[in-house]
């Protein structure tokens, strides 16, 4: 069973995700702050979907860390983003992917299957 962390500052988005995620057997870990590398080391997702503009901290930032650790570089990254111009922030941030917000649930279930 694939592990799927989702970041985003936003209960709703969380709440969301973790549903339709869930019903496609998805273990899912969701959460409203970066708890730092080290927490994402131990929770070992397959992929991660990060939110772009996170309380207090940009998640290109976020990215870009994870990007650099040896213990998360080669984890998927999928930048959640209401930006006009995703592929060059998901490109900007190290990120893997893109998923545009609003999205619909056909569209977070082909990418996390392209990517977890």
């Amino acid at each position: 069973m694939k592990k799927i962390l989702i970041i985003d500052d936003n209960a709703d988005i969380l709440f969301v995700m973790q549903q339709a995620l869930e019903m496609r057997g998805y273990t899912v870990i969701t959460s409203e702050i970066f708890a730092g590398v080290a927490s994402i080391e131990k929770s070992a997702p397959d992929l991660i979907y990060l939110d772009v503009s996170l309380l207090g901290k940009d998640g290109r930032d976020v990215s870009r860390e994870l990007k650099k650790n040896a213990g998360t570089m080669n984890i998927p990254i999928v930048m959640l983003t209401a930006h006009s111009n995703p592929e060059e922030l998901a490109q900007e941030a190290g990120a893997n992917s893109f998923l545009m917000k609003p999205f619909d649930l056909t569209h977070l279930w082909e990418k996390t299957a392209a990517f977890a």
